[in-house]
């Protein structure tokens, strides 16, 4: 029996499981991801040692790589936006100093920084911080993924949430700020691009000014209305070029991401290579009807996630955005089954050993998706 087959009759089997069967497995998700994550706040967010039940849990004693970044970067902006790449003004804490230079504390384009000085302004306000409100964030992300795998392919959310610990790790310890922003806008998108697609095309320019990961959604610009079109171009002008004219040192973060972050010259061609194909793959699949917009919103973000996942060694960077909810399912069953890997292999195999095993689903997927039309 075919693959494709064998995976239908899967696929049918699992949508046609009795409700009570469904809650049953999406409540031990939730259960595993509230295990899972408990364990990776940090004790100066919340401090479990008082609390009944929890006071034996063992939590890291301050914040995430990220989230120390994002809060001294939310300072500077907060103190004078037009230092936001030179960093004068305000003074690193000796363990933000310790953790990041200054150069390498959010080198993200100015909607990125702006945004997270406005999520910080509001969680210093209802007391949570920056912290509480980036973790509020995550919960917005997850339960808008919920909501749109309950519309689409229940299981899918109990696929990729089940293993909870990298979304634990990545979400509510090492917090991608960022990438959280740019996921909440992104699923925005998605749950609307049925009913209002210019709306979600305009949201997509938003989130490739925050995070360059869905730059690729530019190649649909032809399919859209010429207004639109020329909203999302302004868009992403304003929030990448304009910059530029705007603030020194702001050109700065994409240097910084070459030459401290960058793997060479045959790690930027391989990665190249990767979302060259990734791309030619996605556009031959969607001139050939095989991909509605709902598609090609997440679907937009593999290609330069790839590249970047490629070129820095780190497949964060393609794991992430891979938890876009895909109502066909197989974009989200290459992030299980790298996150499997990694889980099944124990602490001495490192997350990056499933890139090429995630690389090669998602060019499989877009090559058997080409093939068909609709």
């Amino acid at each position: 029996m075919p693959l494709a087959r064998r995976l239908d009759l899967i696929d049918a089997w699992l949508l046609s499981l009795s409700w009570p069967i469904r809650t049953i497995v999406l409540l031990l998700t939730f259960v595993s991801l509230t295990a899972a994550t408990l364990p990776r706040i940090p004790k100066a967010a919340v401090d479990f040692s008082h609390w009944p039940l929890l006071n034996r849990m063992i939590q890291p004693d301050h914040f995430g790589t990220d989230t120390l970044a994002d809060m001294y970067e939310t300072r500077v902006v907060r103190h004078d936006v037009w230092d936001m790449y030179t960093k004068r003004g305000v003074e690193q804490t000796p363990l933000e100093a310790a953790t990041w230079s200054r150069e390498a504390s959010s080198p993200y384009p100015p909607v990125a920084l702006l945004s997270l000085a406005v999520v910080a302004s509001a969680g210093d306000a209802v007391g949570i911080g920056l912290y509480g409100a980036v973790a509020i964030l995550a919960l917005v992300f997850i339960g808008a993924s919920f909501v749109y795998f309950l519309r689409t392919r229940w299981y899918v959310f109990a696929m990729l949430y089940l293993n909870g610990g990298y979304i634990a790790e990545r979400f509510f310890f090492v917090q991608d700020g960022s990438y959280l922003l740019m996921l909440v806008v992104v699923i925005g998108a998605l749950l609307l691009a049925r009913r209002w697609p210019a709306v979600a095309h305009v949201l997509m320019a938003g989130a490739i000014a925050i995070k360059l990961s869905p730059v690729f959604h530019l190649a649909r610009l032809r399919s859209m209305r010429p207004a639109v079109a020329a909203a999302v171009l302004g868009i992403v002008a304003a929030g990448l070029v304009l910059p530029a004219l705007l603030w020194d040192h702001y050109l700065d973060i994409y240097r910084y991401q070459e030459t401290l972050k960058g793997g060479g010259r045959w790690a930027t061609a391989g990665g190249l290579a990767v979302a060259g194909v990734c791309g030619w793959l996605l556009v031959r699949a969607d001139r050939r009807g095989a991909l509605d917009l709902e598609d090609w919103i997440g679907w937009s973000l593999v290609p330069a996630a790839l590249f970047f996942a490629v070129k820095l060694n780190a497949i964060r960077h393609l794991l992430i955005v891979l938890l876009i909810p895909d109502r066909r399912a197989m974009r989200n069953v290459a992030a299980a089954a790298g996150l499997a890997v990694f889980a099944l292999g124990g602490p001495e195999l490192p997350l990056n050993a499933s890139l090429p095993i995630v690389t090669a689903v998602l060019l499989v997927t877009l090559y058997w998706l080409g093939r068909k039309t609709v």
